[in-house]
């Protein structure tokens, strides 16, 4: 540590605060402090070694349409060591009637692109395709005020298509209540594309007219629309996600960390600001990065700036659990063999998705074995995360064997709970995070990162730390 360098304090060891602090690093003026509480950094990121196996108890890979994350690595230097999805099985399925269709080739998340392949799906009704290819003769709406996901997705596509497409599709993706989830926050491509073509088809239409001024574009245009769901922009570290964080961990050369390290309150100091702890000292320091869940935000600036806790505490967290199990992987019918699988709430399962991890990324289990995931819980059944773990167990192992037909039990099952770990971008959320950065602009030096505000995955977090740094940086330059 330089006692003549300016001091800045990351608070929170998740995905945002460590590229915080390496984007904070880089700059190469402060001195950076990590605090986090927990003995480990990484947040909900974690991968659990067993005997050869590679088990991922959160996310398992990341998206590099957003590149913030995927430029990261390459800063890092380990770009090498990142693999993409399996070529083979590469689709999802969704459950109908109990039974496993593929979701429509050329349904991207929820905007259609290839009429025949929706024509020929089992998944939707006669009318209910028919309602869905409507969506290009449906006027965009004239007022501007933010939209339910639900709302839209009804408006647009149809009930039937929101129901057996959208809900379990896009629902699943935030754990949320689609009556609730607000476009403007967790979908605004969608709302953009309706802004400026008039609906989703036409967005698409325009795209296609536009890549086909340009033969080689018009090509692989037509390539990625073939390919189904977008796998081709997701990457994952071969040896794991725990690896990744490892080596960003190991580049962290010039920050100091502090583990199991709870913060209590921000307080205002003669020189800058003043970070008190639950069992040691103060620390003084010129800036701050909170990269805290919005609930220990909450509290932390409860004293500080009682609107700003005020609009944080508002921000609702939905928690999941998830059931990791191995099986054998021969007792899947071939054709049911996939990326994962999306139960529809329509479908009054327990389940809202089971993810065949091993098919994404083989080589992670043994060769006749299969690793799922299956997710329980969310905004939408609540009260299914409060079950003990034998419960959770049973009730994964009933909705694996009645959807996937497999007998025998599992050779390996874990629970993994993650509890109040999904920020709810409920509708009017764009809204709250004005007042939230006018409140912030109270509090100079003082700049936020993290999940709760534009984006949840992990590209987003990545950028909302780099963001909060190259705020700080020019800001504390002001003060030397």
């Amino acid at each position: 540590m330089d006692s003549n360098k300016q001091k800045v304090a990351v608070l929170g060891g998740g995905i945002s605060g460590l590229s915080a602090a390496w984007y904070l690093q880089s700059q190469k003026d402060f001195d950076v402090q990590l605090i986090e509480s927990s003995h480990r950094l990484g947040g909900v990121i974690g991968t659990l070694y067993d005997s050869g196996r590679i088990l991922e108890l959160g996310a398992d890979n990341f998206a590099t349409l957003i590149p913030d994350a995927w430029n990261w690595t390459q800063e890092l230097g380990i770009e090498s060591s990142m693999i993409r999805p399996n070529a083979a099985n590469r689709l999802a399925r969704v459950v109908r009637g109990g039974k496993l269709f593929p979701i429509p080739q050329g349904f991207s998340l929820m905007q259609p692109t290839r009429m025949d392949a929706i024509l020929a799906s089992r998944v939707l009704s006669l009318p209910g395709k028919l309602r869905l290819l409507g969506e290009y003769f449906i006027p965009k709406r004239a007022e501007d005020a933010d939209e339910s996901l639900k709302e839209f997705a009804i408006r647009r596509l149809g009930k039937e298509a929101f129901e057996r497409l959208v809900e379990p599709i896009v629902g699943g993706i935030f754990t949320a209540q689609s009556e609730k989830l607000s476009m403007r926050a967790a979908m605004p491509e969608f709302v953009a594309m309706e802004t400026q073509h008039g609906g989703l088809i036409r967005a698409f239409l325009a795209k296609r007219k536009a890549s086909a001024t340009n033969e080689e574009q018009q090509r692989n245009f037509q390539a990625k629309q073939a390919a189904g769901a977008r796998y081709e922009q997701f990457v994952a570290p071969e040896n794991g996600m725990q690896w990744w964080l490892d080596q960003i961990e190991s580049k962290l050369t010039h920050v100091t960390l502090h583990r199991n390290t709870k913060v209590e309150q921000l307080i205002r100091s003669q020189e800058g600001w003043e970070i008190e702890f639950a069992d040691r000292g103060p620390m003084k320091v010129d800036g701050v990065v909170v990269a805290l869940p919005a609930p220990a935000a909450t509290k932390v600036f409860a004293s500080l700036h009682p609107k700003l806790s005020q609009e944080l505490s508002a921000i609702s967290y939905a928690s999941s659990a998830v059931v990791a199990m191995i099986v054998d992987r021969r007792e899947v019918s071939p054709q049911d063999l996939c990326f994962g699988l999306v139960v529809p709430q329509v479908e009054r399962r327990e389940s809202l998705a089971i993810s065949m991890s091993s098919e994404k990324y083989p080589g992670r289990v043994g060769e006749n074995e299969l690793l799922l995931r299956v997710f329980i819980g969310g905004a939408v059944r609540p009260e299914l995360f409060a079950k003990e773990d034998d419960a959770l167990l049973a009730t994964a192992w009933k909705e694996v064997r009645e959807l996937l037909g497999i007998q025998t039990p599992p050779i390996w099952q874990r629970v993994v709970r993650w509890g109040e770990a999904m920020p709810q971008y409920h509708v009017g959320h764009l809204d709250r995070l004005n007042r939230i950065e006018a409140a912030l602009s109270e509090l100079p030096g003082i700049y936020l990162a993290g999940n709760a505000y534009r984006g949840v995955g992990i590209p987003q977090c990545v950028r909302s730390g780099r963001l909060a740094a190259e705020k700080m940086g020019p800001y504390l330059r002001t003060l030397a």
